[in-house]
């Protein structure tokens, strides 16, 4: 009797398994991304990073 309870949860437990892994791979397989929703702009401007100021400079100077 406890021989078949072990292997019950042996089938139990593999296909509990193969079922969240095939659920997670058909998730996986819908939609390319959100990257179709991205929009691009065409704004000519630069986007500046940094700007040498006091403040950078003594950051840097503490920093290294």
């Amino acid at each position: 009797m406890e021989k078949g309870r072990r292997e019950f949860l042996k089938t139990a437990t593999k296909s509990v398994a193969f079922t969240a892994s095939a659920g997670v791979v058909f998730a996986g397989c819908g939609k390319k991304g959100s990257s179709e929703n991205l929009v691009r702009g065409k704004s000519p401007k630069l986007e500046i990073l940094y700007r040498p100021t006091q403040q950078w400079n003594l950051y840097y100077s503490v920093a290294h």
